[in-house]
């Protein structure tokens, strides 16, 4: 997320990036963390960004767009950015996976990273302990039934080539958000999961800049 961050600072907008428990130091570090730490992490952030700015929105990317989904569902701010996030589990998909990004995680994340510079670039833990998947299943147990009460606008974001989120999520993401007041869905077409690093990033920033300069009164054109 640190390329968006810096991109949206460029052009004027206080910017936080909220660092979970558990991430940014060692998968030895995920052990006995829940899904409820990361929530709480995230809205401490939230909290303090709204002490110093009239106007907000969260942006969230890959399991970090499904707690920004709960704090929309939870909070009061003008708009959701959703990248890449996991809604709903695809059995026949994650099957698949799993085991793989458990034990394997850099090497899967970066096959999800189709500019090879970017590849070259990234840095990620080696593995993922087994109690993180747990984690992010209960997660997704209790961010989906709040989807539907989300009344914010939501610009959301899915890479047609996801090896990581089944690309199925976005549709039914959109589907669910009948309520919002604006909804629009990107698909991004020449990148892996990591969509903020890949080929679509220049698109997917200038969108992101556009939805949050504006007045929400308009949807996006499909």
């Amino acid at each position: 997320m640190l390329p968006l961050g810096e991109y949206l600072a460029g052009r004027g907008f206080t910017v936080s990036g909220a660092r979970l428990p558990g991430h940014g130091t060692s998968p030895s570090h995920l052990r006995g963390i829940t899904y409820r730490h990361w929530i709480d992490s995230a809205r401490s952030a939230l909290l303090d960004l709204q002490k110093n700015c009239a106007r907000v929105y969260v942006a969230g990317f890959s399991m970090g767009g499904t707690i920004a989904l709960h704090l929309a569902a939870n909070h009061d701010f003008m708009g959701l950015i959703v990248i890449c996030a996991p809604v709903k589990i695809y059995i026949n998909f994650y099957l698949m996976r799993l085991l793989n990004l458990l034990r394997n995680f850099k090497q899967e994340v970066q096959q999800n990273i189709k500019d090879p510079a970017a590849r070259k670039n990234h840095i990620a833990y080696d593995s993922a302990p087994p109690s993180a998947g747990l984690q992010l299943y209960r997660l997704l147990r209790a961010v989906g039934p709040e989807i539907p009460g989300i009344s914010m606008p939501v610009l959301i974001f899915q890479s047609t080539g996801d090896g990581i989120v089944a690309p199925e999520n976005a549709n039914f993401l959109y589907n669910r958000l009948a309520k919002a007041a604006a909804r629009d869905l990107v698909w991004l077409k020449n990148s892996g999961h990591m969509a903020t690093l890949d080929y679509d990033r220049e698109m997917l920033f200038d969108l992101i800049n556009q939805f949050v300069s504006r007045d929400n009164n308009h949807i996006f054109k499909k």
